[in-house]
């Protein structure tokens, strides 16, 4: 490695190690951006003096002191940008696609990702992010009401099955959409929307609800 190489590598670091003591005076101090970020004090402060921060956690650095990732992690850019990242709160995503034409859609529960919704809007509906999960619709056996694409919020402390509401359930694995339809003897039909597809009946006792729908948007 020649000088100038070195001089710029120290460079870059410096910039670095001065722009996480910004984020640390945004915090009031090491401790409570530690906390915030949910890092260790001593993982902080190894940054501090040079270490190399993984994605994830600068990812949560960013998110902890509510400035731009980019100008984190590069330098370049505006410290804040955009709307306020504390405005924004990220709920867990289920993505999947239908079987095929014929098959009810399935999700694997176990493979989330996160989509992000305006804090103050969950707020002013009534709607608490802690007990929220977003899906988007991968198919069509709910159409008309739901089409592929859709974006739905489940609401996870919904467990009481209520008669001509939707459900999102888990079965054998897998997770399926559907609206619940109360029978005579406590039997359960799960009826998707979708005349193309088969309605089922099944006893209660066999069923992992995830929760209940309370919110669907689409494009126009």
């Amino acid at each position: 490695m020649n000088e100038s190489t070195a001089t710029l590598q120290l460079d870059i670091l410096d910039d670095f190690t001065l722009r996480l003591k910004a984020l640390v005076a945004r915090a009031g101090s090491v401790s409570a951006l530690a906390k915030k970020a949910g890092i260790s004090h001593s993982g902080l402060l190894r940054y501090l003096g040079g270490g190399d921060p993984s994605r994830k956690v600068l990812v949560a650095l960013a998110q902890a002191a509510n400035v731009d990732l980019a100008w984190l992690a590069t330098g370049h850019g505006e410290m804040t940008s955009g709307m306020p990242k504390q405005s924004l709160t990220l709920l867990p995503l289920y993505e999947g696609q239908a079987a095929n034409d014929h098959a009810p859609p399935r999700l694997d529960p176990t493979t989330l990702t996160e989509l992000a919704f305006c804090r103050f809007w969950l707020q002013r509906n009534g709607l608490d992010a802690s007990h929220l999960k977003a899906l988007i619709m991968p198919g069509d056996c709910m159409a008309p009401h739901f089409l592929p694409g859709d974006t739905l919020l489940i609401d996870i402390t919904r467990k009481e099955l209520a008669d001509g509401q939707v459900f999102l359930l888990e079965d054998s694995g897998n997770l399926l959409l559907r609206r619940i339809q109360l029978e005579v003897g406590g039997r359960i039909r799960l009826v998707p929307d979708n005349p193309a597809y088969r309605a089922i009946d099944v006893d209660p006792a066999s069923l992992a609800v995830v929760g209940g729908v309370v919110w669907s948007a689409r494009l126009a």
